[in-house]
């Protein structure tokens, strides 16, 4: 019986091991918080005039939820309602606990299919404002979402309660530019229950 257990035990902290490695690798990579996915998303994609660069300064002005990129196009079809082989450049991130809906999409369509392009943001902003949110934190992201075009042609949607002032960001980055940072209000989620 001792032997047994001691297998068990032994076997155990074997699995939680190789469980821990594997578990450091994907989470690393993938559910980074919003100030470790700017610094590392910049050092692969510093360049001007990209929607990367662009998500970079709202990373910059905002701190973000923890996010994970999008870069699966199946994904992205599921999640944002977006083909990405309609794009010529995009830059998609989700939030990565489900409590949240902060969402950063700017997508640069390839010539000819903006029109197609445009009516799928359409519809992933329409079902943002109406039919998205369950939980206080998300209804206030979902009424502060904004959807725009840049004067360059980066088709964009921001899911935060502050989209418009990130909004304005986005409008006037240019490479090189300091991005100031944004206030973001605190949320009151105490529900005041009336008494008799």
């Amino acid at each position: 019986m001792k032997k047994f257990l001691a297998t068990v035990i032994a076997l155990s902290a074997i699995t939680a091991a190789f469980t821990g490695c594997s578990g450091n690798t994907s989470s690393s990579s993938s559910s980074n918080s919003s100030s470790d996915t700017s610094s590392s998303v910049a050092s692969d994609n510093s360049s001007a005039g990209t929607s990367q660069a662009l998500a970079q300064a709202v990373f910059k002005a905002i701190d973000w939820v923890s996010s994970e990129q999008i870069t699966d196009a199946e994904i992205a079809k599921t999640m944002v309602n977006l083909d990405l082989d309609l794009l010529d450049d995009y830059s998609i991130y989700l939030p990565t606990m489900s409590v949240h809906l902060d969402e950063i999409v700017i997508v640069k369509p390839k010539a000819g299919k903006e029109a197609e392009v445009q009516a799928e943001l359409d519809e992933h902003f329409a079902y943002i404002k109406d039919g998205a949110a369950f939980y206080p934190d998300q209804e206030i992201a979902a009424a502060g979402a904004v959807e725009g075009k840049t004067d360059d042609g980066f088709y964009y949607i921001i899911v935060n309660q502050i989209g418009s002032q990130i909004e304005e960001i986005i409008k006037d980055y240019k490479p090189g530019d300091e991005v100031p940072k944004l206030e973001v209000p605190e949320v009151d989620n105490e529900v005041t229950v009336p008494t008799d």
